[in-house]
């Protein structure tokens, strides 16, 4: 709520002055003789505190006047001789002059509005009190008051107890009930001020903190991959982040470029972390994709900071080699013959294929990947094994078939 008091003092004062109810005037004189009263009618309080306002008001019209070094010689002697006559005039209500000091009860309202509304010290106006490191709407009401009496001419100090429940007043009598006054005038358009500029200032609390996060959010879409990717090839996966972020990914050979990556969708994720993730993907023919993450170096020695290129990672993307590919999972397929009806394989000609099928597959590197059994009471040869590697035992057991 930056300068928030410093608005109220400025709007609310000028807009509330101190108001002092007119004194009744006389009655005219009848045309019915009259007798006096036993005690005579004295002027009201009020009135006499408006009397009293409206001579120092005139006292300080004229002594500015006074003060003015281009003031026509002529005109000295008057202003001279009507303060004079104000002075004197003043001196009749000396009984108002008695120093005095009254202790008037803190609205509730403002006490409740010093303790629910917390101004920012960052704003406090010029002369503003603290107690105790806090600062309260109860003392700068009461110095906005006490400010402006003094910009009429009073001699009142208005303080507030230690207890922030009490307004302490001091000075002439009569300024003392002008304080009083100036108190309770003022008050609603103070209370109404604070509301106002304190729905004002959490509304701008309010647009600040959205602006706020909506950079952040912004910022954080900017650092991150977000990508509804249809499928395509790896490079033009690579382009279309780079395209929309900045980061270093380098493919170890042209090769990588061309593999073909399925369709994907990701939200707010970190560059290194979405092309780790492709490592986990299953490509065509079962490749795989390796990732390695290399974090730059800190400079040392020129005492500069380092540029945003410097202290991205290095993201490196390789196909993962695979020594021998058909340890990998593959589909499996079967075959069954049957040598019931081929009576030429005996048990030597039966020990002859399995050793032939056994030598095209250690050939073929795929032996250990190949159930091969025998079952003599139904003369069944079963197999099962990869696709490549049945092929390659239907062809041997045909040719074997073929040469009976």
């Amino acid at each position: 709520m930056n300068h928030l008091l410093t608005a109220i003092a400025s709007i609310v004062l000028a807009a509330a002055p101190v108001h002092v109810p007119q004194a009744t005037p006389p009655a005219l004189p009848s045309a019915t003789p009259t007798f006096p009263s036993a005690t005579p009618t004295l002027p009201s309080a009020t009135a006499t505190i408006e009397e009293l306002a409206q001579i120092r008001a005139q006292m300080f019209a004229v002594r500015e006047v006074l003060s003015q070094t281009d003031i026509p010689s002529e005109d000295l002697p008057k202003a001279k001789a009507e303060l004079a006559r104000l002075i004197e005039k003043m001196r009749r209500f000396s009984a108002q002059q008695t120093l005095a000091t009254a202790r008037v009860p803190v609205d509730p309202k403002l006490i409740e509005l010093s303790g629910s509304v917390s101004p920012r010290s960052a704003g406090n106006p010029p002369g503003s009190t603290t107690r105790g490191g806090s600062f309260t709407f109860i003392y700068h009401f009461a110095q906005m008051v006490e400010s402006d009496l003094a910009a009429r001419g009073s001699d009142t100090t208005v303080g507030v107890d230690a207890t922030l429940s009490m307004f302490t007043i001091s000075g002439p009598q009569w300024q003392v009930e002008e304080a009083k006054a100036a108190l309770k005038d003022a008050l609603p358009a103070y209370l109404q001020r604070v509301q106002d500029l304190e729905a004002i200032d959490a509304s701008g609390r309010a647009d600040q903190r959205e602006r706020r996060e909506r950079e952040l959010f912004n910022q954080i879409q900017r650092s991150t991959v977000n990508i509804d990717w249809e499928g395509g090839t790896l490079g033009a996966l690579v382009e279309t982040v780079r395209s929309s972020m900045v980061c270093n990914v380098v493919l170890a050979e042209p090769s990588v470029s061309a593999l073909e990556i399925p369709a994907l969708s990701v939200k707010l994720v970190a560059p290194d972390v979405f092309f780790r993730s492709l490592q986990a993907i299953p490509l065509n023919n079962d490749r795989r994709l390796t990732v390695s993450v290399i974090a730059p170096e800190p400079k040392v020695g020129d005492g500069k900071p380092a540029t945003a290129a410097e202290t991205l990672p290095v993201i490196v993307i390789a196909e993962k080699f695979q020594a021998n590919r058909t340890n990998q999972p593959a589909l499996t397929e079967q075959r069954i013959f049957d040598l019931s009806d081929r009576p030429e394989f005996d048990a030597a000609g039966i020990k002859k294929l399995i050793e032939a099928i056994d030598f095209a597959m250690q050939a073929n590197d795929t032996a250990e990947q190949m159930k091969i059994r025998f079952h003599e009471p139904s003369r069944l040869l079963f197999a099962k094994g990869p696709h490549d590697s049945i092929s390659l035992f239907d062809e041997v057991v045909n040719t074997f078939l073929d040469k009976k």
